[in-house]
Parts: C-alpha cells; structure tokens; sequence
C-alpha cells in the first residue's frame, strides 16, 4: 500500500510540472520611414550660367578613338577666361572654347545667347587641324543651334548644307553665306569647303532671330 501510494505520488508530482512556454519572437523588420524617401541625398547636376543642365565631361559624344585629342564641355581649361567670358554657359564651357582656341592657329567663334538655353551636346578633336562642335537648345520651345567649326566634312558630317542660298548675313566679324532649306532650318557657312570653315544651322525659330545670333558671334582672342 505504501509502495503505490508513492508511485500516485510521483505520477500527480510530474503531471504538475509545466514545461517551458515557447518564447514570442523578438525580431522585427524595420518599419519604412514616414517619408518613404531613400536615406541618401542626392547632389543636383551641375548647372548652366544662367540656366539648365550641362552635360559633365564624359557626357559629351566626342566619337574619337584617342581620348587625348577630344574634350567635352565640362573639362576645364588653362585659357584666360576674360577672352570668352560672354561666350554663353557655365565656367566649364567658356574654358572648352578656351583651350580649344589655344590649342588651334586659326580664329575660334563661340555663341552668345540669351537667357533660356542649354548646351546640348559639344565636342573637339585636334586631328586634322582640329574641329570643334556644339549644340544648344531652348527648354520654352525646342529650338536649337549648331556651331560647327574647323575640318568639316572631312569624316562625312557637318557639311554645310547646299540648298538655296538666300544672301549673306553676318557671322561675329565676318561675312557668311545664308542657306534657307525646305525643312525650315537656317545656315550661316564662312568658307565652305575650306579647311578650316564656318557653320551655324537652327531649328525652330525665325530667320531674323538666327541671323541676330550669327551676328552675336564672338572671337575668341588669341
């Protein structure tokens, strides 16, 4: 009797005995911020004097198998910059005229403009007595400008265009012959066929108004 009022005993001793409750988690995912927003701050492009984005010095298509004879606007340069401080854009882009003008024996024009424009694309090279291009557009309503100048038409590009040549106009301190063509773009070429020569083509404005930035044309000093 003794010995099974022990075993009773143990039997209500171990179905008394809890077992250790399973622990909640304590891991949480971290909640998005209020925001939603990265945590990062992002720095704004570098901008134009007065306006929109340039492109940086690796944004320009310079399509030259030796890099050391391209450039871009955005790759500064040596030149004083009191010889192109009209020259229209940022610090970085009067010093590409600049170094381009000083790396060549003949006269370099840049562009004056007023407010509301932004480089589009530029590019030079030194070969072949050197080339130098740019492109500007207006953000207000897509009209856009070309400077063309140097060895043109010496790879298959930037000829000067040979429709109907409506007169001459005025090209910085110079005379060119003005083209007129049937899409409704405007050119303004100085010694065609030469090397070096002259051009200026635009899009979506009217023939006065391109003729007044033929004008404005600046020559760089050397």
């Amino acid at each position: 009797m003794l010995a099974l009022t022990g075993i009773l005993v143990l039997l209500v001793s171990a179905c008394g005995t809890a077992g250790p409750s399973p622990a909640s988690p304590t891991g949480s995912s971290a909640s998005p911020s209020a925001s939603g927003a990265p945590s990062g701050t992002v720095e704004p492009p570098a901008s134009t004097a007065p306006g929109p984005t340039e492109p940086a010095a690796s944004g320009g298509p310079t399509n030259e198998p030796n890099p050391t004879e391209s450039a871009s606007p955005g790759a500064s340069g040596s030149f004083p910059i009191g010889t192109t401080d009209v020259c229209y854009g940022s610090l970085d882009t009067k010093g590409f005229f600049g170094s381009f003008a000083q790396a060549v024996p003949w006269p370099v024009y840049c562009v004056v403009l007023p407010t509301g424009w932004s480089v589009e694309s530029g590019s030079y090279r030194l070969r072949d007595g050197g080339r130098l291009t740019i492109g500007y557009q207006r953000r207000a309503d897509g009209a856009r400008i070309v400077l063309d100048e140097g060895a043109l038409c010496l790879d298959g590009t930037g000829c000067a265009p040979t429709e109907t040549v409506a007169g001459t106009t005025g090209f910085g301190d110079r005379q060119a012959e003005y083209v007129t063509a049937s899409d409704g773009s405007l050119a303004a070429v100085v010694d065609r066929g030469q090397n070096p020569s002259w051009l200026l083509t635009g899009t979506g404005m009217p023939p006065a108004e391109f003729q007044a930035i033929a004008a404005a044309l600046h020559l760089i000093d050397q």
